[in-house]
């Protein structure tokens, strides 16, 4: 038999083997119901698609007109131009920063720049520096001072807008539609108001507390991810400074887009045809793990971005560039990209090795003169854009990887255990790990059956054809994106660590399947119809938040009332935000869904195991009190059905409520005045320390004292919070004036400052009182029974309640 007929017919037995598993999964499949994402994608490339038959111009071309009318309906140009201008600046600062004029590869430098604002945002947000003005001067001081670059661009553009589509055979425009309904749908989703958990919880918390507070606190106390890599949320909070919600989540889109430019690149470099690249970007966008990660503010898309423009490089750095200085480019420019990913997810730390390896085995190619001067530059490029995060996090926290690993690194911010992922997902692959992923998808994410998408069942067939075809730059994507997800399964089976792989496999799918060497050209399109049109089924098999409301899109009250409608935490933030006029912390024993809010949120969860442990510990209701008051909390919100019976009642007991949203109830903490001082009425001399010739009468229960003889004690406070002092006086001779004085002391007992009040006695009993708030660093305070003269004074009383 000829060997080619042997090659055909082990890859389609394999197709065969895969089309028998497919159709029995299939076959326990509940069909999934027409929704609002699906709808979406129909409706926009009917549009695009009628547009291109009757203008005869470009789809992608087209798209970009549609998508401009749908933001001006949904009045969301603004956003738009924010994220516009962000790409922009930051594609020219990444043209300035490689030292290249013009390369065919935009995407790098949009890359490189967007990495590199997000690491100076990383660090202005130690200082409270961080405002609109400052962000806006930032994006434009890129575009003034390279205006050569955007004139550049801009021409690039308009040669891309001029083009025509008569270059386009009727295949590539069908799929250029195809891939136009899928951006129409990512974009509208972006418009839509936010309600995931990871993004109110954490991605959009830290742009809006970036922007309320000018800085982030870099509190692991306070959130135990404070201080974990985050530039894609430093990223998405220079464009929520300038245009809000919406131009984070729309970056995040923004994202997801260009990776379906970036599998293009990869599938082109790889050997493909054009027509086969876009068939590679449209498995990948058409997967719904891909629309999960813009149906909410992950920050997956920006991860992978990274990973992949840094891993082509990698594999560039091989024989397959001809040129040993390009090689040598290619090095440094993976150190950068891959530090940016390190400073995005902690994960990429898992890929690396992998990464390592296909780079060593290529060691021929860049083993040449001048290497040991490139990898310092490169090893120098990793670090800086890549350890930041680590470096604050070990300084702060004593880990590097906090919360990570803490039973080797010991940090005191949280026990000395290894932090754990959840266990529902597992670890490790097994052999029908694919066949899981596709038709049991909630073992590996929060979603439903079909999560995965549906191409991994055609992924042994192009995996097989792949190591026939004896193409080394295919089988070096298939190698990086399988051990990529096998090292990251080890740790856990969880479909956003291994999105990276998807990107890669969907090059594996596409360049196979386009060789006529192994599938007739029929054949081709009829798989590749089949995959897409069960991924559009199930796009939102991976998501919860995917879904598109006209109302929300083109009203702030149908804004308003989505929100109300589905997750009203999200307005009971407004009203929280409303009443705190001092911005202090808010209590929160409900979802941790707070982004917006005006001032820290303790949650009574592994967020923060301090103020849990406190709050369990609190075992009465004036214990509670005084945990809330300690920590300046006058505010709760509490989610009536989430806590136990004993620990709500304990917490009604304490407060009163001030609005209702379903379960969910704010309150205030009752108003209380705890008193302090040991014996306030003087029955005694319990707690008191008197200077001798002060006196005191049993029988009237009367301290006599003067300025030189005050009678004091010492009791302990907290920073932060308002005290009132009141004394209870008269003349004990002739008239003069006394005091009403605070010592403010510190932990080591040292003196900060006193607050001190004078006041006018008369022979009749008054009472003086003074308002004073406990200095940041006050333990303690000595409170005195004091005269403001030598002539004495009487006191019957004296009380320092909160």
């Amino acid at each position: 038999m000829p060997r080619f007929s042997l090659k055909y017919a082990v890859v389609l037995l394999v197709l065969l083997a895969s089309a028998v598993v497919g159709v029995y999964g299939f076959s326990t499949l509940e069909l999934a119901s027409m929704n609002s994402g699906t709808r979406t994608i129909l409706l926009s490339m009917a549009a695009v698609a009628a547009l291109t038959v009757f203008t005869r111009k470009p789809p992608i071309l087209l798209c970009l007109g549609l998508l401009a009318c749908l933001a001006i309906a949904c009045a969301q140009i603004w956003p738009v131009i924010v994220v516009a201008v962000f790409a922009l600046s930051a594609t020219v600062l990444g043209r300035w920063g490689l030292r290249q004029t013009a390369s065919p590869d935009w995407s790098v430098h949009l890359l490189v720049g967007a990495g590199a604002f997000g690491t100076l945002t990383g660090l202005a947000a130690y200082w409270p520096i961080n405002y609109p003005g400052l962000y806006g001067a930032l994006l434009l001081l890129p575009l003034a001072l390279g205006h050569r670059h955007v004139t550049s661009i801009g021409r690039e553009l308009l040669r891309h807008i001029q083009a025509s589509r008569s270059a386009q055979t009727p295949v590539q425009t069908a799929l250029d539609v195809l891939l136009c309904g899928f951006a129409c749908l990512y974009v509208l989703v972006a418009f839509m108001p936010e309600v995931g958990h990871d993004a109110l919880a954490m991605h959009l918390f830290v742009p809006s507390h970036l922007a309320q507070r000018h800085q982030w606190s870099f509190d692991a106390n306070t959130y135990v991810w404070a201080v974990m890599p985050m530039l894609a949320d430093w990223i998405y909070s220079i464009v929520y400074m300038l245009g809000g919600e919406t131009a984070a989540r729309l970056s995040n889109s923004a994202f997801t887009l260009l990776l379906a430019w970036q599998i293009r690149n990869m599938a082109l470099w790889a050997g493909g045809s054009a027509t086969s690249a876009r068939w590679a970007s449209l498995i990948f966008v058409s997967t719904p793990l891909a629309f999960a990660e813009s149906s909410s503010l992950h920050i997956e898309s920006a991860w992978t971005a990274f990973m992949m423009a840094g891993t082509l490089a990698i594999l560039k750095v091989s024989s397959v560039t001809p040129d040993p200085s390009e090689r040598l480019s290619q090095l440094l420019l993976a150190g950068v990209l891959l530090g940016f990913a390190m400073a995005t997810k902690a994960v990429t730390l898992s890929v690396l090795p992998v990464l390592l390896v296909m780079l060593l085995v290529q060691y021929k190619a860049w083993a040449v003169p001048g290497i040991v001067k490139t990898l310092l530059l490169g090893s120098a490029g990793l670090i800086l854009a890549g350890a930041t995060p680590y470096v604050s996090a070990g300084y702060l926290t004593g880990n590097p990887v906090f919360p990570f690993f803490n039973a080797i690194f010991h940090s005191p911010l949280w026990p000395n255990i290894n932090f754990e992922p959840p266990a529902a997902f597992g670890t490790g692959m097994t052999w029908d790990t694919l066949y899981r992923m596709v038709f049991k998808s909630p073992q590996f994410i929060e979603g439903r059956v079909g999560a995965a998408g549906f191409q991994w069942l055609l992924l042994p067939t192009a995996a097989v054809a792949v190591l026939l075809s004896g193409n080394k730059k295919t089988l070096c994507i298939l190698l990086v994106g399988a051990g990529a997800m096998f090292m990251t399964f080890h740790s856990t089976a969880y479909l956003r660590y291994v999105f990276p792989s998807f990107a890669l496999f969907s090059v594996i799918l596409a360049l196979p399947f386009s060789d006529p060497r192994f599938f007739p050209r029929s054949l081709a399109i009829v798989a590749g119809a089949v995959l897409v049109l069960a991924n559009t089924r199930f796009i939102q098999a991976a998501t919860y938040y995917g879904d598109i409301k006209p109302s929300a899109l083109l009203s702030q009250a149908g804004r308003d009332a989505y929100l109300l409608e589905h997750l009203p935490i999200r307005n009971m933030v407004d009203t929280v935000n409303a009443l705190n006029s001092g911005n202090q912390p808010v209590a929160v024993f409900a979802s941790p869904l707070m982004a917006g809010l005006h001032g820290d949120a303790l949650y009574a969860s592994w967020y923060n195991l301090k103020w849990k442990n406190e709050f369990d510990a609190a075992t009465s209701p004036s214990e509670l009190t005084q945990r809330l008051r300690r920590r300046q909390v006058n505010w709760l919100v509490i989610d009536l059905k989430s806590l136990p019976p004993v620990q709500l009642d304990r917490l009604l007991t304490v407060s009163t409520s001030y609005a209702r949203l379903g379960d969910l109830d704010l309150r205030k903490l009752n108003v209380t005045h705890d008193e302090h001082l040991l014996d306030p009425q003087l029955s005694s001399l319990e707690g008191w320390s008197l200077t001798s010739p002060s006196t005191y009468d049993a029988s009237r229960k009367v301290l006599t004292v003067n300025v030189k003889t005050p009678a004091t004690q010492r009791v302990e406070v907290t920073p932060g919070l308002t005290y009132i002092n009141s004394v209870s006086a008269r003349c004990a001779t002739t008239a003069t004036a006394g005091r009403i004085q605070a010592n403010w002391m510190d932990d080591q007992g040292d003196f900060i400052t006193t607050s001190i009040e004078t006041f006018d006695c008369t022979t009749q009993w008054e009472t003086h009182e003074m308002s004073v708030v406990a200095p940041a660093n006050a333990t303690s305070v000595i409170i005195y029974a004091s005269g403001h003269t030598d002539i004495p004074l009487e006191f019957k009383s004296l009380s320092f309640r909160q």
